[in-house]
């Protein structure tokens, strides 16, 4: 009986290729297991140093309203609603919730993701139609005299600056 040794190369070479095939279309990403950015929403509901905002944001009923489209929050932290004498949620979520939702919007410009870089000294409509005045001294911007003291946290639907002070009561 004699033995066919030129089959084997081709087996070889046949076994490999499938398994190093396979190999590479199980290693495809798939979309659910991408990790996304987070958004404006989740960045204030996570972030310790924005509780009051966040109390804010759940009585005045914005969690989903952050969630979509692109827009520049100039975010008042801790620190900032403490410069308005206001040390705790609770003093600011006894406003109406109308009252809360109009203050959140007064400090977002709507439709544009404007990072610190993009700031130029000039006037901007808030969602509420309030004007916003960006000015600059030396390397810092300031809206409505509210300094940007943290710029530039992305999220996936826009930019978060945290200013010092409220910029719109």
């Amino acid at each position: 009986m004699k033995k066919n040794r030129f089959v084997w190369p081709y087996v070889a070479f046949f076994l490999l290729a499938v398994l190093s095939s396979g190999v590479i279309i199980s290693c495809k990403e798939k979309n659910e297991d991408i990790v996304k950015r987070k958004t404006i929403t989740e960045v204030i509901l996570e972030n310790e140093r924005f509780s009051i905002l966040k109390d804010l944001m759940i009585h005045a009923r914005m969690n989903d309203d952050l969630r979509t489209g692109e827009v520049t929050f100039f975010a008042p932290d801790n620190a900032a609603f403490g410069r308005a004498n206001i040390f705790s949620s609770s003093v600011i979520t006894a406003l109406p919730a109308d009252s809360a939702r109009k203050l959140i919007n007064n400090h977002i410009v709507g439709k544009k993701r404007l990072s610190y870089k993009d700031l130029l000294v000039a006037k901007e409509k808030s969602l509420t139609g309030k004007e916003l005045s960006l000015t600059k001294t030396d390397t810092i911007f300031s809206v409505n005299k509210a300094d940007i003291i943290l710029p530039d946290i992305s999220a996936a639907n826009g930019v978060i600056h945290i200013i010092d002070s409220l910029a719109v009561r």
